[in-house]
């Protein structure tokens, strides 16, 4: 008997009822990324690339499609959504958004041939949720995204219309086969060259958006008959291994803070040791940070920022941030980014050095080695799997108070906590919140 192709099995698992039965913890986990991602969309809003975007939204006459380029712009625009280390991509990103905006239109609206948009329920909601990110980080390993990073590729970018596909596929109910055919035809979109982030309005995120609503129409396409067949594909060779026993959900991550998360590691080592050592950041004298060296090369920038996103990517400025204004790390806007003497001169303190040892971690982990030095005291600490890490997971009560710090100045505090709430004590029938009132 010939093995079925690898789209053919994923898209069997993709609407089989083995995603509405998702264990418990899982199940709460996925809640609490729909939770934390929501939070990114709403911060996201309020910078001069989000509010760009939003008035892009009257130029699409889809009221899904343009909530989608919208709120995945929004997202992704922070820095502070989150990310799956082996893959290289930022899945809630691109599918909460998706299925937001679909869930908007649920369940009144004809999605293809007659069928109409199913997310009405929690469970279902967590079900296209989950669908949508296995099949964009699937993918991003399939490219070996932290490889192609290094080669001018952005892996979300590049798998966005993929899982775009995935979930709006679950969300329609497509047949299995109709599902290989969205997610072909979705495999045509996405070249994962990133436009640049130096321009304050960059167009960089509104690309991913783009990307995304591409596989949404994928979907679409294929429930009104548009057929697309599936070819061998050694890319994508390995798609469906391990399911349904493996899910890489399970090893996705959320960040504590807005930052690059090539950094993160190496900006909790040296909070750690100034604060368990009780150093003075003023007392000073050399900061050395070890790192994989694929790490070193998108984290290591001495320069002082002039733009909110070289404040993010910049492990010295993140450090220096971290131990002179930790306050502002949850800053998503930083424009201009914050400085002072006091960070100025530590963050010229801060040199960064490629380790070796460290490399071998990579890209299943990013760790860091910092080492200080204050008079005549040493200190180092290595941190391999830093907070908000799917080792390291956080808890509901940091995610709704990262959730406030975003959403409260533009929804209100107590908006929030209704939120949050609703979310972290429902159950898979229960009916879904209206969550995309609060980031329409």
């Amino acid at each position: 008997m010939t093995a079925a192709l690898p789209l053919t099995t994923f898209a069997t698992w993709l609407q089989s009822d083995a995603l509405l039965r998702m264990p418990p913890a899982r199940f709460d986990r996925v809640k609490q990324h729909i939770v934390d991602t929501l939070g990114a969309r709403i911060a996201g809003s309020r910078i001069a690339a989000g509010a760009a975007a939003s008035r892009l939204a009257d130029a699409v006459g889809d009221r899904i499609e343009s909530l989608i380029i919208v709120g995945c712009s929004h997202a992704r625009s922070t820095e502070i959504d989150d990310i799956h280390l082996a893959s290289c991509t930022t899945p809630g990103s691109v599918i909460v958004p998706t299925v937001l905006a679909l869930a908007s239109a649920s369940p009144s609206a004809k999605a293809s041939a007659g069928r109409r948009i199913r997310l009405s329920t929690v469970g279902e909601f967590c079900a296209a949720t989950l669908a949508g990110y296995e099949a964009l980080i699937r993918f991003g390993v399939a490219i070996d995204g932290p490889v192609a990073l290094h080669r001018g590729v952005w892996p979300t970018h590049a798998a966005a219309a993929f899982g775009g596909a995935a979930a709006a596929s679950r969300a329609y109910k497509l047949k299995p086969e109709e599902t290989v055919s969205a997610l072909t035809t979705a495999l045509a979109f996405g070249s994962g060259r990133p436009v640049s982030a130096t321009s304050p309005s960059s167009s960089r995120w509104v690309t991913l958006g783009i990307a995304a609503a591409t596989g949404e129409l994928a979907a679409r396409a294929s429930g009104e008959g548009l057929r697309a067949i599936e070819q061998p594909d050694a890319v994508l060779g390995q798609l469906a291994r391990g399911l349904p026993r493996r899910c890489l959900f399970d090893a996705v991550g959320l960040k504590p803070f807005a930052t690059a998360r090539q950094g993160l590691a190496a900006i909790e080592a040296a909070r750690t040791l100034v604060e368990s050592n009780g150093i003075d950041a003023a007392s000073i004298d050399r900061i050395t940070v070890y790192l994989p060296e694929l790490v070193r090369r998108i984290a290591d920038r001495s320069a002082t920022p002039t733009t909110r996103f070289e404040s993010i990517v910049s492990v010295q400025h993140q450090i220096a941030l971290a131990l002179v204004a930790p306050d502002r790390l949850l800053d998503v806007d930083r424009t201009p980014p914050f400085t002072s003497k006091a960070l100025r001169r530590l963050q010229a303190c801060i040199d960064v050095r490629h380790a070796r040892d460290l490399d071998a971690y990579y890209p299943g982990a990013w760790p860091a080695r910092v080492a200080i030095a204050a008079g005549r005291r040493r200190f180092s600490r290595l941190v391999v799997h830093p907070r908000g890490d799917a080792r390291r997971p956080l808890a509901w009560s940091d995610i709704a108070a990262k959730f406030e710090r975003l959403a409260a100045p533009t929804i209100g505090v107590a908006a929030c906590r209704r939120t949050v709430g609703a979310m972290q004590h429902t159950t898979p029938g229960a009916r879904m919140p209206p969550l995309w009132e609060l980031a329409s």
